[in-house]
């Protein structure tokens, strides 16, 4: 099977887009975040909720795609061997170097302390007291640590798929590769939203996690279905404009409710489940998240399935990107939001200055040192020296 290049771009794409939810996440309206700019906005309420459907729909699924292909060189154990090197030992440098700063500014906004980070690293920190009533968190982590679990459980169904029953269970299959039998591939998502995940809140903790654990773990296992089997992208492909058409219809839909104030929680209180609306309603919004997963699957098969150089040093750096992004705006958003400046001009100026930070930290701190590739989860390969690999030898990073 040939290298999937749009697999790869849309795992970039994602991962910038989380950038752009995050610095957004300061000055969005109603919702909490680590830090806030004194005026927030409901525009970027809306941005984020739109955008909230499916980034992380996006990069679980692309994630269980990367799955596969990995496994095609390799047993079950040394998968799930690589994946405990590549997701837990950056998760575990980042408890202790990465998200503390983070910690660090976000009591220091809430007056929660007042010393030096030093101070605050010795006394809360190394304290292991789990956050939020602590100090000690994986923070936006929490997906690398997700990831890994996904790919220890799956690992069986997965090399169940590849083996002689799996291949002709999959050739039983086929009839979703023609018309729009693809679409079948939510239906799991939405029965587990439907049945479990909206009795729970979301925590990204793993160990209370009870709704959202299963509903993430969904895209991740359709992910490698669909990886199996080319006539599925095909479909996805041949479909994308049917995808996009239901993605648009269907966020028209829910935002009429949202905004006319018609959801079942405002209409009937606290007894809002027990009623037809809100099981139609509710049942809405994983089919939106998954419309517009589908949506830029097919299209990206159409238009992005090709190498470039920017994709080689992307598929190389984005990892680290994850890991550093976080940080990086918190710390920035933490002194911007203090001046006097528009939304608009704090947010293009964080953005941009993250984006731009995270890349020469890769650069200058992490792509040349052996150990620091080691810790951000960045295969070690022999660096070019004057001419750019070619995009055909990059490596899935986040799969």
């Amino acid at each position: 099977m040939e290298r999937r290049y749009d697999i790869d771009w849309l795992r970039v794409i994602a991962i910038i887009l989380v950038l752009y939810f995050h610095v957004a996440m300061i000055f969005t309206a109603e919702w909490d975040f680590h830090i806030k700019n004194p005026e927030t906005s409901n525009l970027w309420l809306e941005f984020n909720f739109w955008l909230s459907r499916f980034r992380m729909p996006l990069l679980f699924f692309i994630s269980g795609a990367g799955s596969f292909f990995a496994l095609r060189k390799r047993s079950g154990k040394q998968f799930v061997y690589e994946r405990a090197i590549r997701l837990l030992i950056p998760l575990i440098f980042s408890m202790f170097i990465i998200v503390p700063p983070q910690l660090y500014f976000e009591r220091l906004m809430d007056a929660d302390f007042t010393g030096s980070f030093g101070a605050f690293y010795l006394t809360k920190v190394l304290q292991f007291m789990p956050y939020p009533e602590g100090n000690f968190s994986w923070h936006h982590m929490w997906f690398v640590l997700y990831l890994f679990w996904y790919s220890v459980l799956a690992a069986p169904l997965f090399l169940f798929l590849r083996s002689k029953k799996g291949s002709q269970l999959m050739e039983k299959l086929a009839f979703m590769e023609k018309g729009s039998w693809i679409y079948l591939i939510a239906l799991p998502t939405v029965l587990i939203y439907m049945s479990w995940t909206i009795r729970f809140d979301r925590t990204n903790d793993l160990i209370h996690d009870f709704g959202w654990f299963p509903y993430w773990m969904s895209f991740f296992v359709m992910g490698y279905f669909v990886a199996l089997r080319e006539g599925f992208w095909d479909s996805l492909a041949r479909n994308a404009r049917t995808s996009l058409g239901w993605a648009i219809l269907l966020i028209v839909v829910i935002n009429m409710v949202r905004w006319n104030r018609w959801e079942p929680w405002v209409i009937y209180g606290k007894e809002w489940t027990s009623h037809g609306w809100a099981i139609l309603y509710r049942s809405l919004y994983p089919m939106l998240g998954w419309a517009w997963l589908l949506a830029a699957l097919g299209y990206g098969r159409k238009y992005l399935n090709r190498p470039h150089p920017i994709l080689t040093y992307a598929n190389r750096g984005i990892y680290p990107f994850y890991i550093l992004h976080q940080t990086v705006l918190i710390i920035l958003g933490y002194y911007v939001i203090q001046v006097e400046e528009s939304i608009l001009a704090k947010y293009l100026f964080v953005i941009t200055i993250t984006f731009f930070l995270c890349i020469a930290i890769y650069e200058y701190l992490i792509r040349p040192f052996a150990l620091m590739r080691f810790l951000f989860g960045v295969k070690s390969v022999k660096l070019p020296k004057k001419k750019v690999v070619p995009a055909e030898k990059a490596q899935l990073q986040i799969a």
